[in-house]
């Protein structure tokens, strides 16, 4: 099988797998077979197999004609150092041939074989560093992802073996494993982790499963992910037209008003009381969606899921079923779910609840649906009375039976949900709780006291919590000694916990009502340094009011990354910054700013994150150090992304934005008035901005 240049594969675990790497195992054998041809792509170097980062693995260096295991060690004191070891080995050796390198380690040595021939050992008293534990073992690591140019590896490989056991044999027996056609695996049957031949694979696929042990499954690296996202389109669609997987692996649960949908295109319909007293997963596998995936499984498209169709008629990218169904926690169960009934239920493997719209803040963006301090103020002073329409009416929420439960009232929908999540806990990918305020809600607590008590803990779960960090220091000290004995325990694989923030200072909290913003960074700065290991991430709905003190959030952000950078955290950062610009209310878009303020807001800030961009090599011997720990590709993206809305906005006629112009002055002079708040004091940046609106009306 061809290993392109730019695709390497890495090994990933199936759901109910330890997600370590197996380079943690205190014994393991990697068996590789395979060839680079002679007119390979001239590097300096050549990955074999490994993990990139403080690298660890077999590679060629071509200059000096080296063959180099290499890897990082952590002493007594936890400081990371450097092992390598070089054998020579000649060109002609090595490129136009088959080859076969093997790697074991006894929990004390390594031992290297080149052709099933002892090379050397290297004694090892000391454990690998913490780096490893999470990221998967590469086939052809090349470094696609380098920052540094000159570190991308262009090599290309033909694979035709690879095997992992969990501890070490003699070479020969190896030797007769890996060259058997008809194998014989009873011998290794109880320490065969995986196991691949590739004599019937292209190097076209996506992913390919261990077929013997069925634990593991290979999947390709890309770098823009276009033919990656392309084989999975081509399977979908040999499906079905409408094929989507993420209607069986993803679901969101409004548990506060018993509504579901799978991802957050189509509108949360409604499970009847009828479908949960005698189903429970109904809060997933209702007859709503289940009439949706007849359809997908029968070459339809459900009507419920037009944001893809459009997408997928009107342009050439690619829509959210295929980005969805490229998950981790969706690909690996394609076959099971493309052969599966249509009525049967599902287990989903990437879960959102909310338990309770109870929230302490009211944020001008949301509604009642999803904060009771919202709730409080519509049944007090009624809906905002816009031009054309009404803003957060029950109107609404009472057409489509969706008016929340009170916290003081018995929820039937919650109740289900704890009938069923014994059961669904085992089978999650990913677990995230959403709110109104998750900190408010008894379910939250219960939640991770389930975790800290279960005698068969998920320990791959990824885990996620919401929060807006502006509830009492009670709460948050409680929060923080949970999580800690959580991760002491080791009881899931990674926890993230998700915050808001759109501004600076008393401009953030005029849209973000009922938030301190000191008190915010507070939180942020007294859980990042007591959890070493959690990542904060902020969510910033980008919005009309954010522009004049982004600049300032995102010097604040960037002041916390350096301060509190570990190698030790789950994500790379300790504070990440994610920025999306907010679509509805329509009136409250930074588009209305179009005329009023120039592109070169946006150029400052995106100065600033790419001179304080993130530059971590994963590259031979080179570390990552503190100075190396600011904005992401990502991050830096997300907010050119804004510019370039803004740029693209100038050829949009002016008279596109009239109506919202209106809606927003309309709904500011409600809100200060509701809420005691006077604008241009806040926003003093804005005061020709609304006289032109008055001017104009």
């Amino acid at each position: 099988m061809k290993i392109e240049y730019e695709q390497p594969w890495f090994l990933n675990p199936k759901i109910g797998q330890s997600s370590a790497n197996i380079i943690m195992n205190s014994s393991y054998t990697i068996s590789l077979s395979f060839s680079i041809g002679e007119d390979y792509k001239k590097d300096d170097k050549v990955g074999f197999f490994g993990v990139p980062g403080k690298n660890f693995g077999v590679s060629y260096d071509c200059t000096k004609q080296l063959l180099l295991f290499e890897f990082w060690t952590k002493d007594y004191e936890g400081n990371p150092v450097f092992n390598h070891q070089t054998y020579e080995v000649y060109f002609e050796n090595i490129f136009g041939k088959e080859i076969n390198i093997t790697l074991s380690y006894n929990g004390s040595e390594y031992r290297i074989f080149f052709n099933f021939k002892h090379l050397g050992s290297i004694k090892c008293d000391y454990p690998l560093v913490d780096d490893y534990i999470n990221e998967p073992l590469y086939i052809g690591c090349q470094n696609i992802d380098s920052v540094n140019v000159d570190h991308r590896k262009l090599t290309e490989m033909d694979v035709f073996h690879f095997s992992v056991f969990e501890t070490t044999f003699p070479i020969n027996l190896i030797k007769t494993f890996v060259n058997q056609t008809n194998r014989d695996s009873e011998l290794f049957d109880d320490t065969l982790l995986c196991v691949f031949d590739f004599e019937d694979k292209t190097g076209s696929e996506h992913i390919i499963h261990d077929e013997y042990k069925k634990k593991y499954f290979l999947k390709k690296k890309n770098t823009s992910s276009a033919q990656g996202f392309e084989d999975v389109k081509n399977k979908l669609d040999n499906v079905g037209c409408g094929f989507c997987l993420a209607k069986w692996t993803q679901v969101t649960m409004h548990l506060h008003n018993g509504t579901t949908h799978s991802c957050h295109h189509p509108e949360p319909h409604k499970v009847s009381l009828d479908e949960i007293a005698t189903n429970p997963t109904a809060l997933h596998n209702s007859k709503i969606k289940k009439q949706a995936r007849k359809e997908m499984l029968e070459n339809e498209r459900p009507s419920e899921c037009s944001y893809c169709w459009n997408v997928e008629d009107n342009s050439n990218s690619f829509s959210d079923r295929v980005f969805k169904s490229s998950e981790p926690w969706s690909e690996p169960f394609f076959d099971e779910i493309s052969k599966s009934d249509w009525d049967a239920d599902y287990n989903p493997k990437y879960v959102e609840v909310s338990f309770s719209n109870t929230c302490n803040f009211k944020c001008a963006y949301c509604g009642p649906e999803y904060s009771s301090k919202w709730m409080e103020e519509i049944n007090d002073y009624g809906p905002y009375q816009l031009s054309t329409f009404e803003y957060n009416g029950i109107k609404r929420m009472e057409e489509r039976d969706s008016k929340p439960y009170k916290n003081s009232e018995n929820n039937p929908y919650v109740e289900s949900f704890w009938e069923w999540f014994p059961d669904l806990y085992q089978s999650m990918d990913t677990f995230r709780i959403t709110g109104g305020e998750p900190l408010l809600s008894k379910d939250t607590w219960k939640v991770l006291d389930f975790i800290l008590e279960s005698k068969e803990p998920n320990r791959n779960l990824k885990f996620s919590i919401n929060s807006n960090l502006g509830v009492p220091d009670n709460l948050i000290d409680k929060l923080i000694e949970k999580l800690d004995k959580i991760i002491n325990q080791n009881l899931v694989k990674e926890i993230i916990i998700f915050t808001s923030c759109d501004g600076y200072g008393i401009q953030s909290e005029y849209t973000r009502y009922g938030m301190n913003f000191e008190k915010l960074f507070q939180n942020i700065d007294k859980i990042l340094g007591k959890l070493p290991t959690v990542t904060i991430v902020i969510m910033s709905t980008f919005n009309i009011f954010s522009v004049f003190s982004y600049e300032s959030l995102i010097k604040k952000v960037y002041e916390l990354k350096i301060k509190h950078y570990n190698p030790d955290r789950y994500w790379s950062s300790a504070l990440i910054l994610d920025t999306s610009y907010l679509r509805q209310p329509s009136f409250m878009s930074f588009r209305l700013l179009k005329g009023y303020i120039s592109e070169e807001y946006f150029d400052r800030w995106i100065k600033f994150m790419k001179f304080n961009s993130t530059y971590r090599s994963l590259n031979f011997l080179q570390v990552q150090t503190v100075t190396d720990v600011g904005f992401s590709i990502q991050e830096i993206e997300k907010v050119s992304r804004l510019r370039d809305i803004f740029i693209s906005d100038k050829n949009v006629d002016d008279s596109t934005f009239t109506q919202h112009k209106e809606d927003l002055n309309n709904f500011v002079k409600q809100y200060e008035k509701r809420r005691g708040l006077k604008v241009l004091e806040i926003y003093p940046e804005m005061k020709s901005f609304f006289e032109q609106i008055e001017n104009e009306n």
